[in-house]
């Protein structure tokens, strides 16, 4: 039931997007354990700067890769300009800190507890 409501809340935030985002943009933060990755969202009005995104199936993009495709859609496919593979992802959310993003991702992501605890 959580997992409805938080697509269901994806969904509302991604839908109201101005526009639509398509452009080039940079891996920040990637979880190879989970499949979540964030990348820095091109410069626009909105003051989210960062975007959520989960691949559906493998490869996954590496923290630095460059990424092209339509930031706005809910599931899309991204192509990775560093290496040339086609990602088919969803998108989750915006926000204006990375950390932010980092934080609300699910719990089997292992890098949402590194800086918990003292680790």
């Amino acid at each position: 039931m959580k997992r409805l409501t938080i697509i269901a809340v994806a969904t509302a935030l991604v839908s109201h997007l101005s526009g639509a985002l398509a452009a080039d943009v940079e891996v920040t933060w990637m979880d190879p354990t989970c499949g979540y990755f964030a990348v820095a969202l091109p410069d626009n009005p909105d003051p989210e700067k960062f975007g959520l995104f989960s691949a559906r199936a493998l490869p996954l993009p590496k923290v630095g890769d460059t990424l092209r495709g339509d930031m706005a859609e809910v599931e899309t496919k991204l192509e990775n300009l560093s290496n040339g593979d086609t990602l088919t992802v969803i998108h989750w959310a915006n926000a204006k800190s990375l950390e932010q993003l980092v934080r609300n991702t699910p719990v089997q992501c292992a890098s949402k507890w590194s800086n918990r605890n003292g680790r």
